[in-house]
């Protein structure tokens, strides 16, 4: 059992990428949200969205039934060198006998014996074909080489692999070498907590097979669409490396959401049969589960993804429907 984007074998870490959420830095049109299309965004998030910000990340505080759930959202890939620093999150930190991190991934070994048995459970070439740089389109080849470059690798890494699987490999190897960690804010808070004894548990499972089922049915012109989308946020996250993180920590909310649009991944997800029941998935389990933490007595944290939480019917808009009280935390 391993959690998302953390280290698997090499292919199989970037098919956890097509179902995890992950900040979006492709550039959307000015001031428009799109996380899913012609989506109005969360009613609770627009509600609680003020000019003046306390310090720090965004945060909501959830109440219910005397329980008290504060609910931080995330946006990796963050800068490994960015400070940021929230006194709400810690005075709740030192209330908190529960911290929630995103779901994990599990993965037996019958399953990766298959995977791989199978030529990669379908997002392989068969040996000896082409490689793929070979089969690329010559604009998409000619990215593809400057970003692989960039990031300072080889076309062999990626050459057995098919086009949507292998550009998600080169962004997460790019974001390695630009100084981009996929693991933060979670590893950052899961720190804190464990520095203040306070217990770390992933909010649910959910099972890899899926995925890599989901992935190995993208058409070729599915495939090549994702490897698009994955190629042209590599490129924005080489020229705005900061952005989105810096306004992310100062808690500019609005910022954030006028440049937040859909991640790649998910975009990707949404083209393969059954994706998008996937994806809706992940939000209702989430949102299940931090229901389920308003039942039990004392204060729990919980990070979640701003893709859960952003648009409309998200897990915060599920929250206030089941009755909760969502209120922004006083500096």
């Amino acid at each position: 059992m391993v959690r998302p984007l953390s280290a698997l074998i090499g292919p199989a870490l970037a098919l956890t990428v097509l179902i995890v959420p992950v900040s979006a830095q492709t550039p959307p049109p000015p001031q428009t949200v799109e996380l899913f299309p012609q989506d109005p965004g969360s009613a609770v998030v627009e509600a609680l969205q003020v000019v003046a910000r306390p310090p720090g990340p965004a945060l909501w505080l959830v109440e219910k039934g005397g329980a008290k759930l504060y609910v931080i959202g995330s946006a990796p890939p963050l800068p490994h060198q960015l400070k940021w620093d929230s006194p709400r999150l810690n005075r709740a930190m030192d209330q908190a006998s529960l911290v929630l991190i995103p779901p994990e991934a599990s993965v037996g070994p019958l399953q990766v014996t298959k995977f791989f048995l199978t030529g990669g459970g379908g997002v392989r070439y068969r040996p000896f074909s082409k490689n793929l740089e070979e089969r690329l389109p010559a604009d998409l080849k000619a990215r593809f080489v400057s970003a692989r470059e960039r990031a300072g690798r080889t076309a062999v890494p990626y050459k057995d692999w098919k086009p949507a699987v292998a550009g998600f490999i080169l962004l997460s190897d790019f974001r390695q070498a630009a100084g981009l960690s996929e693991a933060k804010p979670v590893s950052t808070i899961e720190r804190m907590a464990k520095t203040k004894g306070v217990k770390v548990k992933a909010m649910s499972q959910y099972r890899l097979g899926p995925i890599l089922a989901s992935a190995g049915k993208l058409s070729d012109e599915a495939n090549l669409a994702c490897l698009r989308d994955a190629l042209t946020e590599l490129e924005y996250d080489g020229a705005h490396p900061t952005d989105m993180g810096t306004d992310w920590a100062n808690g500019d909310l609005a910022s954030v959401r006028a440049r937040y649009s859909s991640s790649a991944a998910q975009r990707c997800v949404m083209r393969a049969p059954g994706g998008p029941a996937l994806l809706a998935q992940q939000i209702g389990q989430s949102a299940d589960a931090l229901n389920e933490a308003l039942n039990r007595p004392g204060v729990t944290i919980a990070v979640v993804d701003l893709a859960f939480l952003l648009p409309s019917n998200g897990v915060l808009d599920r929250l206030k429907a089941s009755g909760a009280t969502i209120t922004s935390p006083a500096d």
